[in-house]
C-alpha cells in the first residue's frame, strides 16, 4: 500500500511539477528579484544619485501637489508617494495599465529630477503575479500555479518521508550525475520548504477573490442599477492646504505609523499608512476635506478577519522587512528557484533514455531551457538596455520591456530549435555563455555609464552589479561543466 501511494505521488510530483514548474520558475525568479524592486528602480535611474531627506519640505510638498493637480485636470489618476528609507524621493505616480510610472521630485526643493523613463524593478514585481498577460487572467493563472506548487510540495514530502533524515542532508559530489542532481533538489527543497509553502499560500490568499470572486458593485453597474461614475458630472478640483500639519495629524491618528501615500479627490484627500510600518499591511487612512483641511474621519480595519488578511499580505509582500530580513527573503527565493530548476532537470534526465526520441520530449526540454537560461539572459538584457538606450528616448520604459521579451523569445526559439534537432546541450552551452558574458560585464557597464551614481549610491549599485556578476560566474561555471562532459 505504501509503495503504491509513493508511486502515485511520484507520478503526481513529476507531471504536475513539469506542467506548473515551467511557469513557476519564471514566477519565482522574478518574484525573488521583486524583493529588491525599489533598489533596482533606483539603479535604473542613476540620475537620483545622492541621499535625500526622508522628510519633505513644505515647498516640496506644495510643488508636488501642484504638479499632481495639473495631471488630474488632464484626466490622469495621479497620487503622491511620500519619501521612505528605501526610496527617499517624492513621487507623483499613476498606473499605465502595467506599472506605476510618473515624476520624481527632490524632497528638499520640490524640483522635478530629470530621470530617465524606466520600467524599473516594478516590472519584475508585476510580471511575477500577472505573467504580463491580462491583469485578471494572469493573476488567476499564477494562483492556479501556486496551488499546483502546494500539491507538488505535498507529494514530494510523501515520496521522501520514509528516508527524510538520511537522504535530504546529503550532497554526494562524487556519485552519478542523476544522484547529484537529486541531492541538490532535496537539499534545496528542505532549506526552501517553509518559505515556498508560506509564499505560495499567502500569494493565493492575496488574490483569492480572483478565484472565487464575490458579488460586487461591478455587476450592479453592468446591470444598470447603479449609475456609472463616468456618466456623472465631475466636481471642480479644490485647492490643497499645506500638507505638513495634516501629515502630523494623520500620523497621530494612525497610532504613530508613518504616512506612505496620499490620494486626492476633487474635494477631499486621504492619507494612508506606510506599507513598511508593520508586518500587517493595511489600508488604514485619515480623510480630510478640501480646501480647508478639516478632519473628516479615520478608517482603521481592526477586525480579526481583516487583521489576519493584513498579516498574510504583509508576509507575502515583505514591505516591512529591514535589510537583513529582505536578504533572507531573497536567498530563500533563490533556493525556491533552484528547487524548481533542479526538479525540471531531473525530470528529463530520468526519461531521456526511454523518451528522448519523442518530439514532445524535445519540445518540453526546449521550453525548460527557455524558462531557465533564456529568462536569465532576458533579465540581464533588460538591465543592459537601461544603460544603452538613450536617456531622452520617448517611451524608453516600453522599449526596455520590449527588449526583455524579444531576447526571451529569441532565446526560446533558439532553445527549441537546438532541442528539436537533437543537440540540447549546445542550446544550454550557448545560452549560458551569453548569460555569462552579460552578467560578468554588467559591473563594467555600470561603471562606465553611471560613475557618479556608483559613488553616491554605492550600496545599491554594488548590490545589483554583484547579483549580475554572481549570475554570470555561475553561468560560466555551468558552461565549463557542460564542456567537460562533452569533451
Amino acid at each position: 500500500m505504501r509503495e503504491t501511494l509513493r508511486t502515485r505521488m511520484g507520478w503526481l510530483h513529476g507531471w504536475v511539477g513539469l506542467v506548473s514548474g515551467l511557469c513557476l520558475l519564471c514566477v519565482f525568479a522574478t518574484g525573488t528579484l521583486a524583493v529588491f524592486d525599489t533598489e533596482i528602480t533606483r539603479w535604473m535611474q542613476p540620475e537620483t544619485e545622492g541621499h535625500f531627506s526622508t522628510h519633505p519640505t513644505d515647498m516640496a510638498l506644495s510643488d508636488a501637489t501642484t504638479l499632481l493637480r495639473r495631471q488630474q485636470a488632464r484626466g490622469i489618476a495621479a497620487f503622491l508617494v511620500l519619501p521612505s528609507v528605501r526610496s527617499p524621493m517624492l513621487e507623483v505616480l499613476h498606473y499605465n495599465g502595467h506599472e506605476f510610472v510618473g515624476d520624481v521630485l527632490d524632497p528638499a526643493t520640490g524640483a522635478v529630477i530629470p530621470t530617465r523613463r524606466t520600467a524599473g524593478g516594478k516590472f519584475f514585481y508585476n510580471f511575477h503575479y500577472t505573467l504580463r498577460g491580462g491583469h485578471e487572467t494572469g493573476i488567476r493563472v499564477v494562483n492556479m500555479l501556486a496551488m499546483g506548487l502546494l500539491v507538488v510540495v505535498g507529494a514530494g514530502i510523501i515520496i521522501h518521508l520514509h528516508a527524510l533524515v538520511p537522504d535530504v542532508v546529503l550532497l554526494r559530489l562524487s556519485t552519478s550525475r542523476i544522484r547529484l542532481w537529486l541531492d541538490v533538489h532535496l537539499l534545496a527543497g528542505v532549506l526552501a520548504l517553509p518559505f515556498m509553502v508560506m509564499i505560495a499560500y499567502t500569494g493565493i490568499l492575496v488574490h483569492a477573490d480572483t478565484i472565487m470572486p464575490a458579488h460586487s458593485l461591478l455587476h450592479e453597474t453592468k446591470k444598470g442599477r447603479i449609475s456609472s461614475p463616468s456618466a456623472l458630472p465631475k466636481p471642480p478640483l479644490q485647492a490643497v492646504p499645506p500638507l505638513s500639519p495634516l501629515l502630523s495629524i494623520a500620523q497621530q491618528n494612525l497610532g504613530g505609523r508613518p504616512c506612505g501615500f496620499i490620494l486626492f479627490g476633487p474635494d477631499r484627500m486621504s492619507i494612508f499608512a506606510s506599507d513598511a510600518a508593520a508586518p500587517y499591511l493595511t489600508r488604514d487612512h485619515v480623510d480630510f476635506s478640501l480646501p480647508d483641511g478639516h478632519l473628516l474621519g479615520v478608517t482603521l480595519n481592526t477586525g480579526q478577519i481583516a487583521t489576519t488578511m493584513q498579516l498574510m499580505h504583509g508576509l507575502h509582500y515583505a514591505r516591512f522587512a529591514g535589510p537583513g530580513l529582505r536578504w533572507l527573503y531573497f536567498i530563500s527565493g533563490l533556493f525556491g528557484t533552484a528547487v524548481i530548476a533542479s526538479g525540471l532537470v531531473l525530470f528529463f534526465m530520468k526519461r531521456r533514455r526511454k523518451s528522448g526520441h519523442l518530439a514532445i520530449f524535445r519540445v518540453a526540454e526546449g521550453l525548460t531551457v527557455a524558462s531557465m537560461t533564456s529568462l536569465l539572459t532576458a533579465i540581464l538584457a533588460f538591465l543592459w538596455s537601461n544603460r544603452l538606450l538613450p536617456s531622452t528616448l520617448p517611451d524608453r520604459d516600453g522599449m526596455e520591456i520590449d527588449i526583455f521579451f524579444a531576447v526571451w523569445g529569441l532565446g526560446a526559439l533558439h532553445a527549441l530549435s537546438r532541442s528539436f534537432f537533437g543537440s540540447p546541450l549546445s542550446g544550454w552551452q550557448e545560452q549560458l555563455a551569453a548569460a555569462a558574458i552579460m552578467g560578468c560585464g554588467l559591473p563594467l557597464l555600470d561603471m562606465v555609464s553611471a560613475p557618479q551614481a556608483l559613488i553616491h549610491d554605492a550600496a545599491i549599485h554594488m548590490g545589483v552589479d554583484g547579483m549580475g556578476l554572481v549570475a554570470g560566474l555561475v553561468a560560466l561555471h555551468a558552461v565549463r561543466c557542460l564542456q567537460a562532459r562533452t569533451a
